[in-house]
């Protein structure tokens, strides 16, 4: 599925960010164990009304030098037509119509992306009429909200999804396994792409964001049909640094959410960073099976014992993501380039796995058996059975007397007893607690 994006916009202490996280509290209420759904996060996936889209909030993205701030919001509205499905002008009822707004309001006017004017801080009945002035900025019927109460939120969301168009929501149904290719700039990654292609699909330069436009490119390989999807660099040239950063995460999120399984590309030279450990963890929180290359091999010292030291180290670092499978590659040298393909088979192929329930019992009762979990508020935690409840991505589900008893811990153990009998290399295993009985789930 390829998520539509929302982007807001508009200048400082119009209550951007107030407004991206009354969505991000919806949807947390809606699904209150979503994951990947984090506070310091300024994108989101979000639903309403049964159509999906992920939601951008430029707000935290702006610099810290007073003289800059117009020019970045200059170009974050540049970047917003250029990228994005729908249009969210945010303004303030309070301050009126300032010349910031006049001047987004004319670059709106000339695009053909949908626009929707929401006028914030309209927090009763009798403010309504002072947000009509709103009208002379020429954008059509403006949305009367307040982001700090709640007010007119599902109106508005009403307005945004009516610009989500069903039809193209969903790409068209395909055997292909689509291969989302991830890491930092000049890790490699349009290289590779090239080099499994044997041609320069993708402009590639030392200098970071240069690949110009998203490419999905098709690929057949011992008789299956691949999608790799490359992480495009911005279409135009970005002068500010917070939006390049800003949009290359953007675009990196929503390259994982189409992709089926994840590539994704360290720098050996550089090492393992805060922002890989980042990337990977927005992964996994999307359930998304994934694969780790490390890249630029070729520039590294080894002896006999290096790979296996690198190996430990990179390990550490996962640490609770430690089944995630590393390969070290050298796109320059092309060494294991189609190992690091068959291994993202492989993994691909694992996540389709339903193990049979007749077999999950006969391994993991026993197992439960001997390492019940702990007796909680007196209460005596019983187990009985487990089945699989869905493949790709893989949930387990445990049928026991007190489903929200249960601690963490002992979820991990589960989680790693069934990796010791079903590795599920590079996959995102889920355990859920479900009540055996009807007494058991009118406790819940």
């Amino acid at each position: 599925m390829r998520l539509p994006l929302v982007t807001i916009v508009g200048r400082p202490n119009v209550g951007k960010s107030t407004f991206f996280n009354r969505i991000l509290q919806r949807r947390e209420a809606i699904v209150h164990d979503q994951p990947g759904v984090t506070r310091d996060r300024h994108y989101a996936l979000s639903d309403w009304d049964g159509k999906p889209f992920m939601l951008v909030d430029t707000g935290g993205f702006m610099p810290r030098s007073d003289d800059m701030i117009d020019a970045a919001i200059r170009e974050q509205v540049e970047i917003a037509i250029d990228e994005t499905d729908v249009i969210l002008f945010l303004v303030d009822q309070s301050s009126g119509i300032t010349d910031i707004d006049h001047e987004i309001a004319k670059r709106l006017q000339r695009t053909d992306k949908p626009v929707v004017l929401a006028v914030n801080k309209v927090d009763h009945e009798k403010l309504e009429p002072e947000g009509y002035q709103f009208y002379a900025l020429g954008l059509g019927d403006p949305v009367m909200i307040s982001a700090m109460q709640g007010r007119g939120i599902g109106d508005l969301l009403d307005v945004l999804t009516s610009h989500i168009d069903n039809d193209t929501r969903d790409e068209k149904a395909s055997d292909a396994i689509k291969l989302a290719v991830i890491g930092k700039e000049n890790v490699g990654k349009s290289s590779f792409v090239n080099t499994l292609l044997g041609k320069d699909r993708v402009i590639v330069t030392p200098i970071p964001g240069t690949t110009r436009d998203p490419i999905d490119s098709p690929l057949r390989y011992k008789k299956r049909d691949y999608l790799i999807i490359d992480t495009a660099g911005l279409k135009r040239k970005a002068r500010v640094k917070e939006n390049v950063l800003f949009y290359s995460q953007i675009r990196t999120a929503r390259s994982i959410q189409r992709a089926d399984i994840v590539l994704y590309f360290v720098d050996a030279a550089e090492g393992f960073t805060r922002q890989d450990q980042r990337v990977i963890s927005d992964a996994i929180a999307s359930r998304k099976p994934i694969v780790m290359a490390v890249n630029k091999w070729d520039l590294i010292e080894k002896d006999h014992r290096t790979t296996k030291l690198w190996e430990e180290e990179l390990r550490d670092k996962l640490g609770m993501y430690t089944f995630i499978p590393i390969i070290f590659t050298s796109v320059m040298e092309k060494q294991r380039l189609y190992k690091l393909l068959d291994l993202a088979t492989e993994v691909y192929e694992e996540f389709q796995r339903q193990v049979p329930t007749s077999v999950l019992n006969k391994i993991m009762l026993p197992i439960v058996k001997h390492n019940s979990p702990p007796a909680t508020r007196g209460k005596e935690i019983k187990i009985n059975y487990v089945t699989q409840l869905q493949a790709a991505p893989p949930v387990f589900g445990f049928f026991t007397n007190h489903p929200k008893l249960i601690p963490d811990n002992y979820k991990r153990f589960l989680e790693k007893q069934i990796r010791l009998n079903w590795p599920f290399r590079g996959i995102p295993v889920t355990i859920a607690f479900k009540a055996k009985n009807k007494q058991a789930a009118r406790e819940r």
